[in-house]
């Protein structure tokens, strides 16, 4: 017999089967017993929770010869026409290929025939949020009032993308994350009919990968059975799974409270090594720093997170250890580099800057990292570490006000009296910052020009390059005599590097979006003059008004790219053509202003009646 995977082969056949989802499986047998079936249902909620066979269950109860507490009997012809596919009456549609308006008309047309055995057509439309804009408008109709023999369920991952008119039409049941106690009490069912001998930690572990899925856990059953038999331990689900044991989590996060760079280093070497998933380790660990803070926060800690009694007094003496802010700050940076780290060659390099930057804070100066550096000197002068606290109030009280309200305060005369002396001016290297000519300097500058169309231009260079979205969306920029500068926060380290890695590629999609033969460069804000060019206020070479900061141009081409650059693209490449006010006459035809002339734009139906009616 061919080999049939584990969650499909003991899929639940009646409601009382589906796991964890007691509020919806009892409203529908109450529906299907006292008869008050309605016509559209919407099941919602995460993979792996039962939908779709809660929609399979309820289509054969609807249309059961016998059922049993509102569940199907299984054993009348017309249940098992259905099961074996025999009885047409019900129809599963999978939304993700099938969401056109052909095939909602399809459906439409469908709906008008009445049941050829059963007692209700029911259409099951999977991942329904799918559907194009216009397969939704031509299932609107039919959905409201369908004929009396047709039931529609939809499913759907994503609910919010379902739009309003549809949700209003059906019953809505929302599908909750199914609970770790109840996967391990349906595994047990399962392992017990399968003959598997599973340990008590394995369960645990297998639950907690399931993250609230059942049918992932299941998954990640049948991957373990069939790589190391049908007996099954925590330490060969970890070895199968390439995850990480928990012994490797608190090692890594000792190091990180003790600031040694050196163990952090060594375990991401033993991570590696072994062949496991840096990513998935890195994911564990920042659940590891969160349960770190469920402790700090709240004594009933225990019964939240699902931690064997070992686990759970090693985490509380770790969390013990280390202040909430110092948490905060260490869930913060890692998030963070998981997110650029998916947009480079060498995720490793991210996340040990990352991990290093959170044991060494003094290397960091993020807000989150100024506060874990000030509570770890609270700390100490609570402890009796610090006895002379006297210069230490004395920087706190100078970084407060620096800081206040966001705004640097500006430095006080000093005691006699004398105005503080002017700064010297910042020395950046030219291969940096090269600035352009004070005389080339002008609204007519090709980099000017540029500058100002950033906006359009970054857009083409995320179209044609969408890894350096997170370089290039909503960034700050600057100009030289070399071309375009990228300005970075200090505290965007891991987007720096993405951008410092990819300064080709950057220069190769900003030749082809501007038109131009300028480079990209990168710096962070504190590498770069204080004064910088100002684009906006720039004048032509010919002289002119600015008006509002923006100069004037001769060009119809540069007042159109000013206004409506969003809509001036190539056809082909959707990429910006640079023009030249000599290569071509442009003339704006005229357009009456006489208010009499003009007309609203209507919908169509709605045009005004003829003057001659």
């Amino acid at each position: 017999m061919e080999h049939q995977a584990i969650y499909r082969k003991w899929r639940p056949m009646v409601f009382e089967d589906i796991v964890g989802q007691t509020h919806i499986t009892r409203t529908l047998k109450n529906q299907i017993i006292g008869g008050k079936v309605g016509h559209a249902y919407l099941f919602c909620g995460t993979r792996g929770t039962g939908k779709t066979t809660c929609a399979k269950v309820f289509s054969r109860a609807v249309n059961c010869l016998h059922p049993v507490d509102g569940s199907p009997c299984n054993e009348c012809e017309i249940c098992r026409g259905i099961l074996d596919g025999s009885i047409m009456d019900v129809k599963e549609i999978d939304a993700a290929s099938n969401n056109g308006v052909d095939n909602i008309r399809e459906i439409r047309d469908d709906v008008n025939y009445v049941s050829t055995a059963a007692k209700y057509t029911v259409y099951i439309i999977d991942e329904v949020h799918m559907l194009s804009s216009g397969a939704f408008n031509a299932l609107l109709k039919t959905l409201e009032e369908p004929p009396e023999h047709v039931i529609f369920i939809l499913a759907t991952t994503e609910a919010h993308k379902v739009p309003q008119t549809i949700l209003s039409r059906c019953q809505r049941f929302d599908f909750r994350r199914i609970m770790p106690s109840d996967i391990i009490l349906r595994m047990k069912e399962i392992a017990h009919g399968e003959g598997f001998k599973i340990t008590e930690d394995a369960y645990k572990m297998l639950a907690r990968l399931a993250d609230g899925s059942m049918r992932d856990g299941l998954s990640i059953l049948e991957r373990v059975v069939l790589a190391e038999g049908s007996s099954v331990t925590a330490e060969s689900i970890t070895s199968v799974l390439g995850i990480s044991t928990a012994d490797s989590i608190f090692k890594i996060t000792e190091y990180v409270i003790d600031g040694d760079a050196a163990g952090i280093i060594s375990v991401i070497d033993g991570v590696l090594s072994e062949g496991k998933d840096l990513k998935v380790f890195m994911d564990s660990l920042i659940k590891n720093f969160r349960d770190m803070m469920l402790c700090k926060v709240t004594d009933k800690s225990e019964g939240i997170l699902d931690l064997n009694a070992e686990d759970m007094i090693k985490l509380k003496s770790l969390a013990d250890r280390v202040s909430f802010e110092k948490l905060s700050h260490a869930v913060t940076v890692l998030s963070d580099a998981a997110a650029d780290a998916k947009w480079v060659r060498m995720p490793r390099i991210i996340y040990e800057l990352a991990l290093i930057k959170i044991s060494r804070p003094e290397f960091d100066t993020a807000p989150e990292a100024l506060m874990d550096r000030l509570t770890s000197l609270e700390t100490k002068v609570a402890g009796g570490a610090v006895t002379d606290t006297t210069p230490l109030e004395n920087r706190i009280k100078k970084l407060e006000d620096k800081v206040k309200n966001g705004v640097t305060v500006k430095p006080e005369q000093n005691a006699l009296g004398d105005k503080p002396q002017p700064a010297e001016k910042k020395k950046v290297p030219i291969r940096l910052y090269n600035p352009i000519p004070e005389y080339e300097l002008t609204a007519d500058h090709p980099l000017v020009k540029a500058a100002r169309n950033w906006d359009n231009i970054s857009r083409v260079m995320i179209r044609s390059a969408g890894y350096l979205t997170a370089a290039l969306r909503n960034r700050n920029i600057t100009i030289d005599n070399d071309g375009i500068i990228l300005i970075f926060k200090n505290n965007e380290g891991g987007t720096y590097m993405i951008a410092a890695n990819y300064k080709d590629k950057l220069t190769q999609v900003f030749k082809r979006a501007s038109g131009t033969d300028y480079i990209v460069k990168v710096a962070y804000e504190n590498e770069l003059p204080d004064e910088l060019p100002d684009i906006w206020g720039l004048q032509s070479s010919a002289g002119g008004d600015a008006g509002e900061g923006k100069p004037v141009s001769k060009d119809p081409i540069d007042n159109l790219m000013q206004n409506f650059g969003e809509i001036i693209e190539n056809a082909d490449e959707s990429e910006f053509v640079g023009y030249t006010a000599d290569d071509e006459d442009f003339s704006q035809s005229s357009f009456a202003d006489d208010d009499n002339d003009r007309e609203e734009f209507l919908e169509e139906g709605e045009l005004p009646p003829d003057d001659d009616e």
